[in-house]
């Protein structure tokens, strides 16, 4: 694993981390990408600067990611026209990793700026399950695509989960290849027998990522995403983990030991006209 440091001052509102980890979260929200568009057969490509695919799959996945925080920004701005003759006149979603570039100038809107936050390898802590959960992973094809539909209930929130999504096609989100991915894993929370919350875990050489964590709106504050939280920590203990959290869950993961390391901003392409 890459040698990192860590520090929180006094009153613990400034982390300082080094590159190397900033790297390392970037590099496995990449290669988090990377593993579920091939399942939709859409090509990536790597450079220094930036991890980028083609269009193509499910919308919930970006169209590039700043991989490193040292690089020109001419280098990086010719890289990314190379990106949008690609995806020729559509939009399509960026992280910039360490939220220091501005973008406004080769056609993206920062949509937000959000922390980062990391986990130091660590015993995980002991599990709290809730009455009546259970924690599953993910290894069959119904068990997949009962996470799916809990994760569009979860995200979407429609009144009537069952009518709206009628018709949608099971994994057109998280296709089955991912099955086979040997660092990806899916975490079911079932309910008597229902999922009812879910999260997607991607483990690289040298970081995990959490990511896609959601809970049905009816069964939430029951401590059911913090359970799925404990139980993604004790798959690979070994490595730190990252995750981006939005800012009402942040003390599930601060709860376990998660300190903000960092910023990520959120672009999107401007469509052309």
């Amino acid at each position: 694993m890459s040698t990192h440091t860590l520090h929180n001052d006094a009153d613990s509102t400034n982390t300082t981390y080094d590159n190397t980890m900033a790297r390392s979260m970037a590099l496995n929200l990449a290669d988090w990408h990377r593993a579920s568009l091939q399942g939709f057969g859409v090509e990536s490509f790597y450079t220094d600067a930036l991890w980028w695919r083609q269009p193509g799959g499910s919308g919930i996945y970006l169209g590039a990611i700043v991989l490193d925080a040292q690089t020109p920004d001419e280098t990086l701005f010719a890289e990314l026209r190379t990106v949008q003759q690609a995806w020729e006149l559509r939009s399509f979603g960026l992280y910039d990793c360490w939220a220091t570039r501005d973008l406004a100038g080769v056609g993206f809107e920062r949509a937000v700026k959000n922390p980062w936050y990391l986990r130091e390898p660590n015993a995980s802590p002991e599990p709290k399950l809730p009455d009546g959960l259970s924690i599953e992973i993910v290894t069959r094809p119904q068990q997949l695509a009962d996470f799916e539909w809990a994760s569009w209930a979860g995200f979407e929130e429609p009144d009537n989960p069952d009518e709206a999504f009628l018709g949608r096609e099971p994994f057109s989100q998280h296709p089955l290849e991912t099955l086979d991915d040997p660092g990806m894993y899916y975490l079911n929370a079932r309910l008597d027998g229902q999922v009812v919350a879910g999260v997607i875990i991607h483990a690289t050489e040298d970081m995990v990522g959490i990511y896609g964590i959601s809970t049905l709106p009816k069964f939430r504050r029951r401590g059911y995403a913090s359970a799925l939280v404990r139980a993604s920590l004790a798959l690979r203990p070994e490595l730190p983990v990252s995750v981006f959290p939005d800012p009402v869950s942040v003390p599930i993961y601060t709860d376990v030991g998660f300190v903000a390391a960092g910023e990520i901003a959120i672009w999107r392409r401007r469509e052309a006209r």
